[in-house]
């Protein structure tokens, strides 16, 4: 009777042919993306085989893309560098009233 191991420990991320994270879900939506692409040069009557041709190659790109993303930034390295695009490199204080009371006590012991 053959052992099947499903039990791959706690806390391990979900893994797709070497996917991990949130890059499995840019992997499904640029695959709907192409998708709707293919239904959209079909639909407006280009020709089936330069259809087919214009869709594997934005598939195979994307799925470049994201390999590449995941070979970069790996599970959590995408959100990481985006939270650092987004929060300032320098902190600017041109008021002085956030320092004029640092000491003083609020609550009115002395």
């Amino acid at each position: 009777m053959p052992i099947y191991d499903l039990n791959r420990g706690i806390n391990k991320p979900v893994e797709f042919k070497g996917l991990v994270g949130n890059n499995i879900y840019f992997l499904v939506a640029g695959i709907g993306l192409v998708f709707g692409l293919f239904i959209t040069l079909y639909l407006g009557g280009i020709p089936l085989v330069l259809t087919v041709i214009i869709t594997l190659s934005a598939g195979g790109g994307m799925w470049a893309g994201v390999f590449a993303l995941n070979r970069k930034y790996g599970e959590h390295g995408l959100m990481k560098a985006s939270a650092r695009r987004a929060s300032p490199k320098y902190i600017t204080n041109r008021k002085s009233r956030l320092f004029q009371n640092l000491n003083a006590d609020k609550v009115g012991r002395s």
